[in-house]
């Protein structure tokens, strides 16, 4: 099973829905939360000037903003706070939709802006994610008691200089929406961490003569920045038995297996993550190798990187195996039957190295052991 590992940093998160009003305290970036000195510090937003303050308590409500419908127009307040690219803040606050009349039509829109988004631009989605960037959008054609309404936390898009709240009349006549309390705090943004699990070393190889031409097959996260490590099993080759490119070839001193391997190193964009896999494959040389030529060459094992089983695929029969790690210490040894053999599930993931007793000679090959979770 692959697994993705998130690390939160979180300190302050409110209740969804609740009848309790929000304790801000000193963290609070918004003035006056609950209206109680008017609207000193806040502005109209907008042309419509109908917004106002009404001296009283109803639930969560206290001295509470009244956003006004209005005739086919739309009214809004606005503070000046400031909101950073990529920080994380949460936003909790009392809302109601006091009953009306049978036309009954509300939204409620809570924005961060920049300096100059308009009314319109901010209803009509008109705008960049470095213009304004919509909070929380609650519409009704019934009447809501009040509640506090916490959309959850949401990271800035782009450095805003402005909290909004608009109410927006749809039609002929809407209804008033009614705002207290407001709560806004910025805490700590969670790091995700992408998982090594979708990082997958993979490759295939066409044949022409004596050389192999390799294709990179491997899967990555989204973002992150490849390095490849090659090597083409033949180190009488010395430094062309090694590349670093993608997609490289090379040629062979003639016919038969080579044990190839393709080391995969990723880093993620943010630089939090190096993630490495490994994938090794039997390439086959064919043709006609002279004295060199037996059947113990043409031995393949199948498959390549490997689970849980071998098969031996080839002329000849193969009657025992001895898997030893790069120290030279056996780890498995059994009797072969039928060329196949099961293989331990404690056998790490890792390079190692398998000397076979066929009914022809020994045979030494590696393999790429990679457990499945």
């Amino acid at each position: 099973m692959k697994k993705t590992l998130y690390l939160f940093f979180t300190f302050s998160i409110f209740a969804a829905i609740s009848s309790a009003q929000p304790i801000c305290g000193s963290t609070n970036l918004l003035t006056n939360a609950d209206f109680s000195a008017g609207l000193t510090n806040w502005t109209q937003y907008g042309t419509i000037t109908t917004a106002q303050v009404l001296p009283t308590s109803n639930g969560c409500l206290n001295n509470f903003l009244a956003l006004q419908a209005t005739n086919n127009s739309d009214c809004g307040v606005e503070q000046l706070v400031t909101l950073k690219k990529d920080t994380c803040y949460d936003l909790c606050y009392c809302v109601e939709f006091p009953p009306s009349g049978s036309l009954f039509n509300a939204k409620l829109t809570i924005a961060a802006i920049t300096s100059g988004v308009t009314v319109s631009q901010l209803l009509s989605g008109s705008f960049t994610a470095a213009q304004a960037q919509i909070i929380d959008v609650i519409t009704s054609n019934s009447a809501i008691s009040p509640y506090i309404q916490c959309p959850g936390p949401f990271q800035s898009a782009g450095n805003y200089t402005s909290i909004v709240i608009v109410n927006q009349t749809i039609g002929n006549i809407g209804t008033d929406v009614r705002v207290d309390n407001l709560c806004l705090i910025r805490h700590q943004c969670p790091v995700v961490v992408p998982s090594c699990d979708s990082v997958n070393a993979n490759f295939s190889y066409s044949v022409t003569g004596n050389t192999a031409t390799f294709t990179d097959l491997s899967t990555l996260n989204i973002g992150d920045t490849p390095s490849w490590s090659w090597d083409f099993g033949d180190p009488p080759s010395g430094v062309n038995n090694t590349s670093i490119l993608q997609n490289p070839s090379h040629t062979y001193p003639g016919p038969g297996v080579y044990f190839v391997c393709l080391y995969l190193s990723t880093v993620s964009s943010d630089g939090l993550l190096a993630c490495q896999d490994t994938f090794c494959l039997d390439v086959v040389i064919p043709g006609t190798v002279g004295i060199e030529n037996t059947e113990r060459n043409s031995l393949v094992i199948i498959p390549n990187p490997a689970n849980d089983h071998l098969f031996f695929s080839g002329s000849g029969t193969v009657d025992f195996i001895v898997i030893t790690n790069t120290t030279g210490q056996t780890v498995f040894e059994d009797v072969v039957r039928e060329n196949k053999v099961t293989l331990p599930a404690t056998l790490a993931d890792g390079i190692y190295y398998v000397k076979l007793t066929t009914n022809t000679g020994m045979v030494r090959k590696k393999i790429l052991i990679k457990n499945i979770m």
